[in-house]
Formats: structure tokens, C-alpha cells, sequence
């Protein structure tokens, strides 16, 4: 049989139809809300597959075979009952379009970082607990979906700072703060229904709406407080969680050029060795003079300068501004950062008559709430 698109959903099936072999030149195959239980060794021989949908089945798992599938471009496996991802769905090279959201996963494999043409990743409703940096070498990813995670407190920078990423959503995460470096191009944003989060970087700022001030309040996550670098907001005496990698920030007005020798080399390194990512790159990390300067490479720029005409990546000192809305009935605080004082008193000459300042001071290990 010539046809190329099956919609066979909805049909009560418990195993996939071995009718698949009579249609020669099948592209699409629709199966979801069915009750199968196993992916069929023999559909992996239907090479010409480019779309497999099996949301809401029973799978259990996906056959390490899945990668004999060369040509697929999409595969939703949503609502399933799958709790690891085979290591070979790395070697899916066409793959454009992933969603595994509503299983019982808890890790993806590092391997995925070979997706190099993935534009759609969807993994909510899961139990991740943090995501692999190895994500970030997705390179054409444009649309992230990791909410309902109900363990994960943190997407790494690298991966919310991909440079084609347009939409990104993490609500009802347990996120103790909202990464500050973002992709330049992003456009939808469903971040906010975190509860222990208690400002936003102004990167966020055009995404935030005042019935956000509404949400559900919790107790903040217990967090260990060795090597995390906190601020106190004296106006409304909240303590905030900088960027993990944060190590000195500075007020504005200040002093200029006080950003570290140190961070112009992690600026510099970033751009080496682009054939091999620099955080895999282990001889150059036994090259390194400081252990801290690893996990630094590892972590990627935590933020990027707030002046829109800059942009410039920032690692472990920054200038810091926490600002209010004037006239807003919102009580909520926004961030800044700036890597020269002189973007900071370009930003605030352009925005004074919108934001105010409030002081603030560094919080250390003993400063409780």
C-alpha cells in the first residue's frame, strides 16, 4: 500500500499492528492513547519513519535499537511509564523534536548532547532533579519545557543561554533562583510559579505581569549555605541567592574597572577550542592554576550585562543593582547586573523615572533571617 501518514489513535490497541509492513513508504504513524506496552523490534526496520507519536501508551521502556530509526525527526513518548532513556537516542541525529514530558524520569542521558538539529525538547513532569550540561551543546534548541519538576532547583546557565532558544518553560519547580543569563532571543517565558524564588533579574523584567505577585508562597527550600553568595535587600530585609559563581559584587555607583583580571580569562577561554566544548576539554582543565576556575568553564557565564547595547557575558564579578518599580502597587524586586559601572549609569539615566534603587548589603553564613 502507497500511503505515507497512519492515524491509527485511540483504538483500544494493546500491541503495535504488524499492518505497519504493507504501507511501503510510511513517514507518520499516530498511536497515542492506546495501551501498548513494548515498541516492536520489527518497527525499527521501518526506516523511512520520520514521525512516531506514542503518547499515553504503557511503555515501560525504549528499545536501545531506536537508533536504527535514522531518519526520525519526531517522537513523543509523553505519558508513558518510562523511568531511563536509552543512551542511543544520542545517535537519532534528525531528530528535531523530543517529548518524554509526564514519566518517571530522573536523568537524561549526557549522550543527548549529540542532537545537534533538536528544536524541541519538552521533559516536564518528571522527577529530574538537575538537568546535564551536556544539554547545551543542542545548539538549535528553541523551545525547552521543564516544568513540573517538583525537585529540580536549577537549570544551568549554559542551557538558558542557548543562543537560538526562544521559549522556556519551568513552572512549579523548586528553583532557588531564575538564571540570569538568557538567551538573547527568547520571547515566551513561563518561569514564575517558583516559590522560593523571591526576585527576578530584570532580563525577566517584560515577561512579568503584577498577578504574578499573587502566587502561592511556601517556605524557601533549605539550601546549604557553604560557597553560595547572598545578599540582604534592606528596604524590605529579604536575603537573596546571587548566581551559584558569584564571588564579588560591587554597588552602584562604584569605583570603575573592578572586574577581575580573572574573569577576562573565563571570558577568553570560552571562545577557545569550539570543536570540543572547554568543560570536556580535561587537558586544559589540569593546565588550570586554580580548581575554582573548572567549575567556573564547567558553569559557563552566570549573567549578562542589563545594558541592552552590551550584553557582555558575566562569571564571578559584576556590578549589582536591586531596583522596584516606581508607582507600582507590586512589591516585587528586580536585578541587575552590569560588568562596568559606566553600563550601570547608562541603564539607570535611561530608566530612572521607571525604577528606583534599594540598598542592599552582602549577607554572610551567620546573617539569619
Amino acid at each position: 500500500m502507497n500511503k505515507t501518514i497512519l492515524h491509527w489513535s485511540y483504538l483500544n490497541f494493546k500491541d503495535v499492528p504488524m499492518d505497519l509492513f504493507l504501507y511501503e513508504d510510511l513517514e507518520e504513524v499516530y498511536l497515542k492513547e492506546n495501551f501498548i506496552s513494548v515498541i516492536p523490534k520489527w518497527l525499527l526496520n521501518i526506516t523511512t519513519l520520520k514521525f512516531i507519536h506514542l503518547a499515553g501508551n504503557n511503555l515501560s521502556e525504549i528499545p536501545t535499537d531506536i537508533y536504527m530509526l535514522e531518519n526520525l525527526e519526531f517522537l513523543d513518548v509523553s505519558n508513558n511509564e518510562l523511568k531511563e532513556l536509552p543512551p542511543t537516542l544520542g545517535l537519532l541525529l534528525n531528530l528535531q523534536q523530543l517529548n518524554v514530558s509526564g514519566n518517571q524520569l530522573s536523568e537524561l542521558p549526557v549522550e543527548l548532547s549529540s542532537l545537534r538539529n533538536l528544536e524541541h525538547l519538552n521533559i516536564g513532569k518528571n522527577l529530574f532533579r538537575r538537568l546535564p550540561i551536556q544539554l547545551s551543546e543542542c545548539v538549535r534548541l528553541n523551545e525547552l519545557n521543564v516544568s513540573d519538576n517538583e525537585a529540580l532547583v536549577h537549570i544551568p546557565e549554559r542551557i538558558s543561554n542557548l543562543p537560538m532558544l526562544q521559549s522556556l518553560a519551568a513552572d512549579r519547580c523548586s528553583l532557588i533562583y531564575l538564571p540570569a543569563a538568557l538567551s538573547k532571543f527568547i520571547n515566551h517565558v513561563r518561569i514564575f510559579h517558583n516559590t522560593a524564588i523571591n526576585y527576578i533579574p530584570m532580563v525577566y523584567e517584560r515577561f512579568y505581569q503584577n498577578f504574578y505577585d499573587n502566587r502561592q508562597r511556601i517556605t524557601p527550600i533549605s539550601v546549604r549555605r557553604k560557597g553560595l553568595f547572598w545578599i540582604r535587600e534592606l528596604e524590605t530585609k529579604n536575603r537573596l541567592l546571587l548566581p551559584v559563581g558569584t564571588r564579588t559584587v560591587f554597588p552602584v555607583p562604584s569605583a570603575e574597572n573592578r572586574v577581575t583580571l580573572y574573569d577576562d580569562c573565563l571570558h577568553a577561554l570560552q571562545s577557545l577550542n569550539r570543536s570540543t566544548p572547554v568543560y570536556e576539554n580535561m587537558a586544559l582543565h589540569r593546565l588550570l592554576p586554580e580548581p575554582y576556575i573548572s567549575s567556573h568553564i564547567n558553569n559557563g557565564p552566570i549573567a549578562r550585562c542589563t545594558t541592552s547595547t552590551c550584553s557582555r557575558c558575566l562569571y564571578t564579578s559584576y556590578y549589582f543593582m536591586v531596583v522596584k518599580r516606581r508607582g507600582s502597587t507590586s512589591k516585587q524586586l528586580f536585578t541587575c547586573n552590569f560588568c562596568t559601572n559606566r553600563c550601570a549609569q547608562l541603564w539607570l539615566s535611561s530608566n530612572e523615572k521607571k525604577y528606583y534603587q534599594l540598598p542592599w548589603r552582602v549577607s554572610d553564613d551567620d546573617d539569619d533571617d
